[in-house]
């Protein structure tokens, strides 16, 4: 799980500036901006198409994260809706899950 950590921080840190030290907030980083009308808009058109991508490393991070806290304290593998046990094929599956198949939305 800390290896995945580290290589969603890592790839984040390729689409994105530096995080901040003291919140690990990532900010969208335009490196060449101010160049050229037509080099700024193919940069915005790029950092367009990384949207969503971005967005879902932020989000698989922020699950890491709240899975290593979890372990911490002793609450990994519990789904936070009913707080049975989480199968362990799922968590072998999907470390970071933190809700039981049968509570996964529809």
């Amino acid at each position: 799980m800390i290896a995945e950590k580290k290589r969603l921080e890592e790839n984040l840190a390729g689409l994105e500036s530096s995080p901040k030290k003291l919140d690990r907030e990532y900010q969208t980083a335009f490196s060449e901006i101010e160049r050229d009308e037509e080099a700024n808009a193919d940069e915005m058109e790029m950092y367009e198409s990384n949207v969503a991508t971005d967005e879902t490393l932020k989000n698989e991070l922020k699950k890491v994260k709240a899975a290593l806290s979890a372990m911490e304290k002793g609450t990994y593998g519990f789904c936070e809706n009913c707080q049975k046990e989480i199968p362990l094929e799922r968590l072998r599956a999907y470390p970071q899950a933190d809700t039981c198949l049968d509570c996964l939305p529809r």
